[in-house]
């Protein structure tokens, strides 16, 4: 079947894949969204109980993109972090409020953002750039790269975008190796409606098993990522509505309230993993094809979106300069822009995580130590905010 020609090919119609394809169909560029659902289905999805804290740095990505209005229409400003460490009593707050006014954050449901970004992609893009089919191949073709669906069809483009997930299957196509870290544990995720305010506040408990953290929502709700062993995890998500909600209250000390399920609930198990390389011959990998962290530092999707802002940077000046969308040079910009940062951040999430999820006493006194720190000197405390809130 003759291909169809695009600019861009994304495979991958989530958060990222829609982020993406809505910022290149403003810059200009055709762009075609390559994604195994339905617009309808998609757009109608059922809420899995997890939520994702935007973090500033991804508010001046989406500026500079026009995507923001998407996500502040229905995000949750947070002007207040508490980290507290359950084993030792050692706590660290930072007060936007107190530091120029900063907005730390806004807290999401994956679903709202997803049938948001989906709706703005449709609308900047046109309902045609949605298709909807699997990828079974890749054939470079000089200048373009084709991909070819399993039901037959075929697109080109002078560039292919992986925004598949974990699992891709751009990655394995395009034979890009993958590193992997294994964690013993497993994320319990729902929302709940409470009758104490949040103070859009978030609330991190730091616990031997894993952290624990109450994400601000809109409409008197916060989003709950309860990290346990996998075993302790299926457990809790197992649990009946009223059993949960108790142990939960009991976890947070009371102190959203009255507490009500607003979202179904479902244990997810953890891991984090690298890309060997971000790019191969007229194909670019972003967001958790490229990458995935462990939830203690917020840092994945906010990772994603650094993802998104390079590689837009690096497409539209290349075009700028007359140069190869889809080129070497264009590529390799945006791999050099992100891959190091990525890895510093991996590292960081995972010597926090082995940090804070332990209970030995030389741990303890450590952590101890950083969160006293952090609180009582106030140039670490800004560094620590600065650090916080960048985009990946």
């Amino acid at each position: 079947m003759l291909g169809l020609v695009s600019d861009i090919l994304i495979v991958g119609g989530g958060h990222a894949g829609l982020w993406l394809g809505t910022a290149l169909a403003r810059a200009g560029f055709s762009v075609r969204v390559i994604d195994p659902e339905t617009v309808e289905a998609a757009g109608n999805a059922r809420s899995d109980g997890r939520t994702l804290a935007l973090l500033g740095g991804s508010r001046k990505v989406g500026e500079a993109q026009g995507v923001w209005p998407v996500v502040a229409a229905i995000g949750q400003p947070v002007h207040r972090v508490e980290v507290r460490d359950t084993s030792g009593g050692a706590h660290v707050a930072y007060d936007g409020r107190a530091l120029g006014g900063a907005t730390f954050a806004w807290g999401v449901e994956n679903r709202v953002l997803r049938t948001a970004l989906l709706g703005a992609f449709l609308d900047t893009a046109g309902a045609e750039a949605w298709t909807v089919g699997r990828l079974d191949s890749l054939r470079r073709e000089g200048s373009s790269i084709a991909a070819k669906l399993a039901d037959g069809r075929v697109y080109r483009a002078s560039l292919l975008v992986g925004a598949d997930g974990r699992g891709s299957r751009v990655r394995d196509l395009a034979k890009i190796g993958l590193g992997r870290e294994t964690y013993c544990q497993s994320a319990v995720a729902c929302v709940v409606a409470h009758d104490a305010p949040h103070g859009e506040t978030v609330r991190e408990r730091l616990r031997p098993a894993g952290p624990l953290a109450l994400l601000p929502l809109t409409g008197g709700r916060s989003g709950v990522t309860w990290v346990e062993s996998h075993v302790e995890a299926i457990s809790v998500a197992a649990l009946s509505s009223a059993s949960l909600l108790e142990r939960l209250d009991r976890e947070i000390e009371g102190c959203l309230g009255r507490l009500e399920l607003a979202s179904p609930v479902a244990a997810w198990p953890l891991g984090a993993q690298h890309a060997k390389r971000y790019v191969a011959p007229r194909l670019a990998l972003v967001g958790d094809a490229a990458h995935g962290v462990h939830p203690i530092h917020a840092q994945g999707f906010n990772m994603g979106v650094a993802d998104i802002g390079a590689l837009v940077e690096a497409l539209a000046g290349a075009r700028r300069r007359g140069r190869d969308i889809g080129g070497p040079d264009t590529l390799l910009a945006y791999e050099r822009a992100r891959w190091w940062d990525n890895e510093r951040r991996l590292r960081l999430t995972d010597g926090l995580n082995r940090l804070f999820s332990n209970d030995l006493a030389p741990a303890r006194l450590m952590r101890g130590a950083v969160l006293r720190a952090i609180d009582t000197i106030p140039p670490l405390k800004a560094l620590a905010v600065r650090e916080g809130m960048r985009a990946g």
